[in-house]
C-alpha cells in the first residue's frame, strides 16, 4: 500500500481530475465509521446549497447490469448495491454511481451530469480520482488496540503513515465518550495537525418500512436484526434507544442479501419471543422492500456533530458549524 500511494503521488501512476471539487469520504480501517451516514450528510449539504452533486462508490456487493452504473430509488438491491441504494433514495436530486473503476465512472458522470461536486465513497485508499480534500474517519477502537495495525494483524487497510494524507479526521462516538478519550485522540492524531470532530448517529425514533410514517420507540418488547459492520454497537445503541434489550438480536453478515426465507425466519423468531416490533437498520430497510415488510420499523437516524479538536486554531466549533464558515461554498459554486 506505502509503494502503490507512493506511485500515485509521483505521477508513476495515471490520475483522473474531475473538473469540479472533489471530495473523499473514507477511513484506515474496516467497516463500521459511518462512511455512508457521512456522505449521506454531505449530499443533503451541496441540495440546500444548490449544488449539481455525482457519488462515485464502488457498489461492494453490486451485481449491475452494465457499468457505470447510475442508481435510481427503484434500483433493484441486487443491482445497486445497499448503500448506494440508501444514498439514492434519501437524495433524490443527486447522481450515485457505481463502478469499481472510478476513473471510468467518474468521467462518465462528468459527461453526462456536469457536476459541481463529486464525492468519493470509501475513497481514501482508492487513489486514482484526485480530490480537493481527503475525509478521513476512525472509531474509538482504532486509537487503542486497533491503532497501526494493518490486516492480518489488524483490521486497518494501511499503516499510520497513510494519515498524513488526510485534510479532516472523524470519530464515530457519542460525545461522552468522545470526551474521555481526548487525550488519547490528542496523542495519536497531533503529528497530523489536521482538526478532528466527533459525530454520532442520533435516533430520532422509529418509522414504518412501508409507509415511512414515524412514531415513538414506545415500550414494546422487540427484536432487532441487521446485516452491517460492528453489529454490537447497533445492540448497545438500540438498548439504550428502546430503554431494554431486544428479546432477540439476529445478525446477518455484512451487506447480506435477504430472503424470503431470512424473513419467516425473522417473523417466526419474534413470534416465538413475544416481540410486537421487528426492528432493522436503514442499510437493511432497503433490501426489504419487496419482502413483504411493511410492517417492519426503521430506526430514523440523523447525523449530529458535537466535539471537536483543533491543533493549529483557538476557536473549537463542531464541523457543521465550522464548515459553514470554510469560504467552500462559492468556491464549489465557480
Amino acid at each position: 500500500m506505502s509503494r502503490r500511494a507512493q506511485k500515485y503521488s509521483s505521477g508513476e501512476y495515471d490520475r483522473f481530475r474531475p473538473e469540479c471539487p472533489c471530495i473523499s469520504v473514507g477511513n484506515i480501517g474496516s467497516g463500521g465509521s459511518g462512511k455512508t451516514p457521512l456522505a449521506d450528510w454531505l449530499l443533503k449539504w451541496a441540495e440546500r446549497e444548490e449544488l449539481r452533486t455525482v457519488l462515485l462508490t464502488r457498489g461492494y456487493g453490486a451485481k449491475p447490469a452494465q457499468l457505470p452504473y447510475l442508481v435510481t430509488p427503484l434500483s433493484p438491491a441486487n443491482e445497486a448495491g445497499d448503500e448506494p441504494l440508501m444514498l439514492a433514495g434519501g437524495n433524490t436530486r443527486a447522481k450515485v454511481v457505481v463502478d469499481p473503476v472510478r476513473k471510468r465512472s467518474g468521467a462518465w458522470a462528468t459527461q453526462q451530469f456536469h457536476p459541481g461536486l463529486m464525492l468519493l465513497d470509501d475513497g481514501f485508499q482508492h487513489m486514482a480520482v484526485e480530490r480537493d480534500l481527503d475525509f478521513v474517519l476512525l472509531t474509538p477502537d482504532d486509537f487503542t488496540d486497533g491503532w497501526d495495525k494493518v490486516i492480518p494483524h489488524g483490521t486497518w487497510r494501511e499503516s499510520v503513515q497513510a494519515l498524513q494524507r488526510a485534510d479532516v479526521f472523524f470519530v464515530k462516538s457519542g460525545p461522552d465518550a468522545f470526551r474521555l478519550m481526548r487525550v488519547l485522540v490528542e496523542q495519536k492524531l497531533a503529528q497530523f495537525g489536521r482538526p478532528v470532530f466527533q459525530f454520532e448517529l442520533k435516533a430520532m425514533g422509529l418509522k414504518f418500512l412501508g409507509s415511512g410514517e414515524r412514531c415513538g420507540f414506545g415500550s414494546d418488547k422487540y427484536l432487532l436484526f441487521a446485516g452491517i459492520g460492528k453489529p454490537d454497537i447497533l445492540l448497545d445503541d438500540a438498548s439504550r434507544y428502546m430503554g431494554r434489550a431486544p428479546e432477540e438480536f439476529i445478525i446477518f453478515k455484512d451487506h447480506h442479501a435477504y430472503t424470503a426465507q431470512d424473513v419467516e425466519k425473522i417473523r417466526r423468531t419474534a413470534a416465538a419471543e413475544g416481540a410486537k416490533k421487528i426492528i432493522c437498520t436503514p442499510k437493511d430497510a432497503v433490501k426489504l422492500t419487496k419482502l413483504s415488510c411493511e410492517d417492519f420499523y426503521v430506526i430514523d437516524l440523523v447525523v449530529e456533530f458535537r466535539e471537536a479538536i483543533f491543533f493549529d486554531q483557538n476557536e473549537e466549533a463542531p464541523f457543521d458549524k465550522w464548515w459553514s464558515k470554510q469560504r467552500l461554498i462559492d468556491a464549489f459554486k465557480r
